[in-house]
């Protein structure tokens, strides 16, 4: 049973907000976000107009988008890989659909009919249903990229405008033989998500942010401590090392008292810090000042008789 059940991905999530708060839409942003949905589906021409899904949410809302029109709703079909479609079958049908737009069977190229985008709040309701109709987003565990694929350069080039015109800014490339409209800032995608409704998967983002930023200082600290203790640790290595020496080399007596004490305290307490060792001398000393004393007696060992 647990196979079965099988936790949503980030994009159809964010796709489920969408969907949900569409069927509540005033007359007139429903009717761009049917524009958007059905204009940037697999195609939408009086020869063929069908969508193909992994999210089954948009493609009921692209089935009843085009019964609102027609009358009568196309099934929704699903694949055997789970793949969801919908596709108006009828010419006629077809025909009735590009009319409810403006759109005429001798259009030639596909552009954004802005007669169908009426009102400011049109504008995001547009952009909703091209969200659903061609997007793709990254779970912004892995990365932050938001995606449009288009098959046409000015129909890319109107989305592209339409979304700077929301202040959204994002940059296009042709990839093979299809347009890509992408965001790869996180607060942009986090904007955008926020104005066509999608609040929760936006604020899902902002809180990954977080997390990562936090988990990214807590590897910089220990990263940072581990060198330290590395170094601390090669240094008394070295420091032992010399005092060893010095004692072989029988110069160790010949040390000055001061340096003498410190070396016999490094040889007692082998991993004490510098602070530690110069709070057991006689006369306690700063930190700074163990370090010097030990690289003289390092420097020392190292000289030649």
């Amino acid at each position: 049973m647990n196979n079965e059940i099988q936790e949503k991905s980030f994009a159809a999530r964010a796709k489920d907000e969408i969907c949900l708060i569409s069927a509540d839409l005033p007359t007139c942003c429903y009717h761009a976000m049917s524009y958007g949905l059905l204009l940037c589906g697999r195609s939408f021409s009086s020869s063929s107009m069908m969508i193909v899904t992994e999210h089954e949410g948009t493609a009921n809302l692209y089935a009843q988008a085009v019964g609102s029109i027609i009358g009568t709703q196309p099934a929704v079909k699903v694949s055997d890989s789970g793949k969801y479609s919908v596709s108006v079958s009828r010419k006629e049908d077809r025909l009735k659909v590009l009319s409810a737009f403006g759109i005429s069977e001798k259009t030639v190229g596909v552009r954004i009919n802005r007669a169908n985008i009426t009102d400011e709040c049109c504008h995001a309701a547009f952009v909703r249903g091209a969200f659903l109709g061609c997007s793709t987003l990254t779970s912004p565990q892995k990365s932050y990229q938001l995606e449009f694929l288009l098959p046409y350069l000015h129909l890319a080039d109107d989305l592209l405008n339409l979304l700077q015109e929301l202040n959204v800014t994002p940059k296009m490339v042709r990839r093979r033989s299809s347009y890509v409209i992408y965001i790869k800032k996180s607060e942009v995608i986090e904007d955008l998500l926020m104005t066509i409704g999608a609040q929760k998967s936006a604020l899902e983002i902002m809180e990954i942010k977080i997390e990562k930023d936090m988990r990214n200082k807590i590897n910089r600290k220990v990263n940072f401590e581990t060198a330290n203790i590395d170094r601390s640790v090669a240094a008394a290595t070295e420091q032992r090392e010399a005092i060893r020496k010095l004692r072989a080399d029988n110069r160790f007596d010949d040390l000055p008292e001061e340096l003498k004490e410190l070396a016999q305290l490094r040889e007692e307490y082998p991993e004490a810090s510098l602070k530690e060792l110069g709070s057991l001398l006689s006369v306690s000393l700063s930190r700074s000042g163990i370090y010097h004393r030990l690289n003289k007696i390092v420097s020392i060992a190292n000289s030649a008789e």
